[in-house]
Formats: structure tokens, C-alpha cells, sequence
């Protein structure tokens, strides 16, 4: 099942304070993505904001931790876990 997934994780700060900053780029760039994908990101029991789309046959996953980027490994976690999503995808 996980290797039909991918998890695109974008990694920022939370707060107004680091909202336009360098330190948000990833979460700029998972807004992207799926806005590409034309999807919207939604609150989890996971620690993260996660979006859910179809591309190209796979399920892709894009994740927004809510917490402060050092601390993101255990939303990444628990969704690698979670949806049994293998490390290289």
C-alpha cells in the first residue's frame, strides 16, 4: 500500500511572527503544491495540517507540522507510520 503513496512535507514555523519569512518557505511551498493539486489542507490527529490528492495513479500526502520545525520529526512520524508510507517515498 505505501509505495502507491507519497508524503511531501513542508516545513515552517507556526505563528503570525514567522508567516512571511525564510523560515516558512516550506510551508509556502506545500501551499503550492497543493494548490496545484487543487486540494486543501486539513487538521489531523497527527501534530500536522495534511492534505490528501490523486497524481499520476498515487495517493500524495502534503504535511504542514504544527509545531516548531525542530520538533516536526514527530508529526512526520506519525504519519509515515500511520498511513504505512515506506522512507524513500
Amino acid at each position: 500500500m505505501g509505495d502507491m503513496m507519497k508524503l511531501i512535507v513542508g516545513l515552517g514555523n507556526p505563528g503570525i511572527r514567522y508567516e512571511t519569512t525564510k523560515h516558512n518557505v516550506g510551508f509556502m511551498v506545500a501551499d503550492l503544491v497543493a494548490d496545484q493539486l487543487e486540494t486543501e489542507f486539513r487538521p489531523s490527529k497527527h501534530g500536522a495540517l495534511v492534505a490528501k490528492a490523486g497524481y499520476q495513479g498515487q495517493t500524495i500526502f502534503i504535511a504542514k507540522p504544527l509545531t516548531y520545525m525542530n520538533l516536526s520529526g514527530g508529526a512526520v512520524a506519525s504519519l509515515v507510520h500511520w498511513y504505512k508510507i515506506s522512507t524513500e517515498n
